[in-house]
């Protein structure tokens, strides 16, 4: 296997990981309050069907829908812009052996100026720092993409 040589362009990006990991994370949290409070809204939860559960550390979701379990987990990452957080959703499947399998589904991406972009960098943006009208009508968008991408064949 080959591997590629790092830059110095590139490793100074990590000489604060700690500290940049720590804030993702911070906007992570956000956005699972976010989306718990949505989904747990009773309006929310008679119309859609979804238990929306944040796990232990605050940041990991297990999600019970119409269409199955799912579950999600942040992971921080490194490129040549510095610092960014994932969350991958994964949908609960089963093999021709009809044992359980994990399937990614969906992508969230997490900004160290706290904003997520919903599936990919073209979607609207939501902002996590602030609380605002806009800020909770995306984050309505964002509970209604997530349902709908479980439910994708």
């Amino acid at each position: 296997m080959s591997y590629q040589s790092i830059t110095e362009e590139q490793w100074a990006t990590v000489t604060s990981v700690a500290e940049e990991a720590r804030e993702l994370k911070k906007y992570a949290v956000r956005l699972s309050a976010k989306l718990k409070e949505y989904f747990d809204d009773d309006h929310s939860r008679a119309r859609l069907g979804v238990k929306f559960e944040v796990l232990g550390d605050d940041t990991s979701w297990r999600i019970e829908s119409p269409f199955g379990m799912a579950r999600a987990h942040l992971r921080i990452f490194a490129n040549e812009a510095g610092l960014y957080a994932k969350y991958l959703i994964e949908r609960q499947n089963k093999c021709p052996a009809d044992q359980p399998v994990w399937q990614s589904v969906w992508a969230i991406h997490i900004t160290l100026q706290g904003v997520a972009h919903p599936g990919h960098d073209s979607a609207e943006p939501i902002n996590l720092r602030a609380s605002s009208n806009h800020a909770d009508d995306a984050i309505v968008g964002l509970g209604l993409s997530l349902l709908y991408a479980l439910g994708q064949e």
